[in-house]
């Protein structure tokens, strides 16, 4: 789909070009073509904020092309083929698609632009991690990254990371336990046979334990407590710097051994194996688990509050004082198998989550290139973000953003038709921050408290921070696979592979047939996965990568910026 602007009609010489051009005297902005195939919310040139932002940052968008909400490697591959690459390109940061075009030399380098204070003050301000991160494999960069941490060792102290053990408070304290008698396997396992005995409302016996939703969500958290890294593709990095992925490792065997003896002793739902994410949602609302080890943002805190008539608004600090309705679903720390240091699950990507790269073929880069630093900037957050202060959605207090819920949730923003997105498309606020941004870690805005559930979710991110399951994007998740190589061309098979085996792991009816079941695991992976010929790239393409600058970031956080969870008035955040 192409949006086509029309606020600009001056013709263009085969000389000028996208160059800015002279009409009758005027200076006109430079215009470019713009190509985001992984977008799928199409974006009004003639919006409001839209024409607000293109004012701003002095470029005109000539046209936009979204994609069609398919494969984006093959919407790519009719767009090299077709011929008509665009002047700028935004794709995930982490596609692999980057390497292709680099290898194609399709990209312009942009690594001059990040150097140049006097002229582009604010990418010039981005952290030398952030950047060396996005390296191509040449020593280039060939894209802006957006919605990066703007202060990498300052950053937010809410990350997204809700992963973990959660459990009913109400049949925790049933049962007789608490919290701090969970953090043992063997206590866990015994507050697991204790909820065995409970029903719920229904009087439906309680499922004691739930890994979340479909595919084994919930894995990486158990493995986790036997020290193994499932996530990332489960590659684990050992003392001597090698990798082995985790279903070599010896704790992995143990931990499925672990979750085939829950299964066994009726503890783990028995569904866990096939079903699909909206039957667990259905179990979660419904309070048929008794603890879940998940990723806790399908936890039912949010529709008891509805059922209970609490307003959704409702702080964390009025529920402490008021009471929680019962079944209140609470993190906790993680129980630990014993002699076992817990693995992480929970990261913190301070690099970004799209780029932007501009065509070899451009003309006057420059241009685009100030454009994008003027959005680096707090003025052009807050534009892209709440659109202008006329139309309600904030306002400016001593250099604080006071957003107004009503206008910014209401018809012409967020409570518009299709969730919001009708009102994107007409008017532009979010959808330009995909093209250049910074993270609003450090405006200053004032929050209003956060809703009794949100909040839980932050406790949770809490307890990962604390109990050292949070932490940096590990380097075997940042690296991006050789196009054409073994890993890229066999990891599908693997993930076959592993979701086939997991459900006979978990189901084995006996002690041999788990052996034989883990035992036909291994050799499909080394068979049909091609275990070694993967295992083997992937560890030279990480001694490699290692003795890079990408490969060598460190990050120490000296403080996480909080937000507005534990109070009942709106708080600034910010600084």
């Amino acid at each position: 789909m192409v949006l086509t602007a029309t606020a600009l009609a001056a013709c263009t010489n085969n000389q000028a070009g996208n160059k800015e051009k002279e009409q009758e005297g005027t200076t006109v902005a430079s215009t470019y073509t713009l190509y985001a195939p992984a977008m799928t919310t199409p974006i009004n040139l003639d919006g409001r904020i839209t024409q607000e932002v293109m004012k701003r940052s002095g470029v005109q968008w000539e046209s936009v092309e979204i994609g069609n909400g398919g494969d984006i490697a093959q919407q790519m591959n009719l767009k090299l083929v077709g011929g008509s690459f665009p002047d700028a390109i935004i794709l995930p940061t982490d596609s692999v698609l980057w390497s292709r075009l680099v290898d194609e030399k399709r990209l312009l380098p942009l690594d001059d632009y990040f150097d140049r204070e006097s002229d582009y003050p604010n990418l010039a301000k981005i952290d030398k991690r952030i950047l060396n991160n996005w390296r191509a494999s040449d020593g280039h960069i060939y894209f802006v990254p957006s919605n990066y941490e703007p202060s990498v060792d300052e950053p937010s102290a809410w990350q997204g990371n809700a992963q973990g053990l959660w459990v009913n408070s109400t049949l925790l304290e049933k049962a007789g336990f608490t919290a701090e008698k969970l953090q043992t396997l063997e206590g866990f396992e015994q507050f697991l046979q204790a909820l065995k005995s409970q029903k719920d409302a229904q009087g439906r016996p309680i499922i004691p334990l739930s890994l979340g939703g479909e595919n084994f969500s919930g894995l990486p958290v158990v493995m986790s407590m036997f020290g193994v890294r499932n996530g990332g593709n489960g590659w684990n990095v050992q003392e001597d710097g090698t990798v082995v992925p985790d279903y070599q490792m010896p704790q992995f065997k143990e931990a499925f051994r672990w979750l085939n003896k829950m299964h066994l002793q009726g503890m783990l739902d028995p569904e866990t194996s096939f079903h699909k994410k909206d039957l667990f949602v259905e179990k979660v609302n419904n309070l048929r688990f008794g603890a879940m080890l998940f990723d806790g943002w399908d936890n039912p805190n949010l529709t008891l509050m509805q059922s209970h008539d609490i307003p959704i608004s409702t702080p964390l600090k009025t529920l402490e004082a008021e009471g929680f309705p019962d079944n209140w679903f609470i993190p906790t720390p993680l129980p630990v198998n014993e002699g076992a240091k817990l693995a992480q699950y929970a990261t913190f990507n301070p690099f970004g989550s799209n780029g932007t790269g501009l065509s070899a073929d451009i003309s006057n880069p420059d241009a685009l290139m100030k454009a994008i630093d003027w959005m680096q900037t707090d003025e052009a957050f807050i534009l892209m973000e709440y659109g202008t202060e006329e139309m309600g959605a904030y306002k400016m207090e001593d250099g604080v953003v006071v957003v107004n819920d009503e206008v910014f949730r209401g018809p012409e923003f967020w409570g518009g038709g299709s969730g919001g997105m009708a009102s994107v498309t007409a008017h532009g606020f979010w959808w330009w921050k995909h093209l250049a941004s910074v993270g609003n870690t450090h405006i200053k805005t004032l929050e209003p408290p956060w809703p009794a559930n949100n909040a839980m979710l932050y406790k949770a991110e809490e307890i990962n921070r604390e109990q050292g399951t949070f932490d940096l994007i590990p380097a075997t998740s940042r690296m991006r696979p050789i196009i054409g190589g073994a890993v890229e061309k066999y990891s599908p098979v693997q993930n076959d592979i592993r979701l086939q085996y997991y459900a006979r792991l978990l189901l084995a009816d006996n002690e041999q047939a788990f052996n034989n079941a883990y035992d036909q695991f291994v050799n499909e992976m080394k068979v049909r996965g091609h275990a070694e010929e993967t295992v083997a790239e992937f560890n030279e393409q990480f001694a490699a990568y290692s003795d890079t600058p990408a490969g060598k970031i460190t990050v120490d956080i000296k403080r996480s910026l909080p937000r507005n969870v534990y109070e009942d008035k709106p708080a600034v955040t910010g600084e």
